[in-house]
């Protein structure tokens, strides 16, 4: 059976519709499901850090301290 669709853009619901229509077996369904997620799926090019990033830390501050500023400016600079 030919799975083929064009997932982009189709609502959730619409979607199961069909592939509960189409799908023979769990393993089928599982594919269907898996395709449209990766066309609906937002996606957004990684952004690092730059030498002109300002951390919230200071020198003598611990490693973990460090680590948590990494952290937090990647997901601010990152944040969908």
């Amino acid at each position: 059976m030919d799975t083929k669709q064009d997932w982009k853009g189709l609502d959730g619901a619409i979607a199961w519709h069909f592939i509960e229509r189409q799908a023979e077996n769990w393993n089928q369904v599982g594919e269907m499901m898996n395709e449209w997620l990766k066309a609906n799926t937002p996606t957004k090019e990684w952004v690092g850090l730059s030498g002109e990033d300002d951390l919230d830390w200071e020198e003598g501050d611990s490693l973990i301290d460090l680590f948590k500023a990494i952290e937090a400016k990647l997901k601010e600079k990152n944040a969908l």
